[in-house]
């Protein structure tokens, strides 16, 4: 997974992991940081390989591509505690300019900006299941743990929007 070993080295990206875990140290509802990104990755490439079983779409990159914009979808964070710009939006930008500098390929950085910019719906836009954002978006929501926070019944997000199981 040669562009997420790149993604975890760039300094830019790192700063704004811990940017994201400084702002959001004293806060009750769900974080952003790498932790978050990577169980987003890893439930989304679950996913992929269940669908693989019964669907024949594994393909070989598949992986690295799941990984980067899993890691790199909330990268926006940094910004809207800093600026009020919304996340999905300022992350977009950023996202190309951190794929730009670890040479992620030009085709597929557009298909990562595209979905940083549309991710924050959580109402699973993404219907086509050869689309890496179908996983990544049901996977996002699938990482929280809304059956189990302490912060639940003050959370901004509706029941219907809420994890309530670990069920898949």
């Amino acid at each position: 997974m040669k562009y997420t070993e790149r993604l975890l080295k760039n300094e830019r990206f790192l700063r704004i992991q811990r940017e994201i875990r400084e702002d959001e140290e004293d806060r009750i509802y769900c974080h952003h940081e790498l932790e978050h990104g990577l169980d987003v990755a890893r439930i989304a490439w679950i996913l992929w390989l269940e669908a693989c079983v019964t669907e024949n779409i594994c393909q070989e990159e598949i992986k690295d591509r799941i990984y980067v914009t899993g890691l790199i979808h909330d990268i926006g964070r940094s910004a809207q505690y800093r600026t009020g710009e919304h996340h999905a939006i300022a992350g977009a930008e950023l996202a190309r300019q951190i794929l730009s500098e670890i040479d992620y390929p030009e085709k597929w950085i557009s298909d990562v900006c595209d979905f940083i910019r549309e991710h924050h719906g959580r109402q699973y836009a993404y219907s086509d299941k050869s689309q890496i954002g179908y996983y990544i978006e049901r996977a996002d929501k699938l990482s929280r743990n809304c059956f189990s926070c302490p912060a639940a019944d003050t959370c901004k997000w509706s029941e219907a929007e809420k994890n309530q199981t670990v069920k898949v």
